[in-house]
């Protein structure tokens, strides 16, 4: 599995005195990885969630523990506020996926953590082939 990432940044704002950062992550995984990612369904497996979406995903839980009105309320808070908010699948990088923040710690952050998933998922990929029948030995 290869990762590729690109850096880059823009001036926003009404006045251009805000910058931008933006990474594109894109995942090239191998024919062999690409058939066991579909075999055991792992397209959807959430590789980054922004500040943002851990939040709103709290509030839906509290919603959810709470029930009655107010926690219908805070339910259709946080889907709103879970749409709007980064979410990156292996599905998802394997397309190619554009992460834009205002702030580098949340742009390195969010680099870390597609770089440690990719670890993560090369490493289930390759213990996944390791299922073919044959004897494992450990000698303690």
């Amino acid at each position: 599995m290869k990762l590729s990432m690109r850096r880059s940044q823009r001036d926003a704002g009404v006045f251009g005195n805000k910058v931008m950062f933006t990474l594109v992550a894109r995942i090239h995984p191998s024919a062999e990885e690409q058939t066991l990612i579909k075999r055991y369904k792992l397209g959807k497996l959430t590789v980054y969630d922004s500040e943002a979406a851990r939040r709103s995903s709290a509030t839906l839980q509290e919603g959810t523990e709470q029930g009655g009105f107010g926690g219908l309320a805070k339910v259709a808070l946080g889907l709103g506020k879970l749409s709007l908010s980064l979410r990156c699948t292996l599905d998802s990088l394997i397309n190619g996926q554009s992460i834009e923040c205002q702030e580098l710690p949340e742009l390195l952050s969010a680099e870390e953590a597609i770089v440690e998933a990719c670890k993560v998922a090369k490493a289930f990929l390759a213990t996944a082939q390791t299922f073919d029948g044959s004897d494992q030995v450990l000698e303690f």
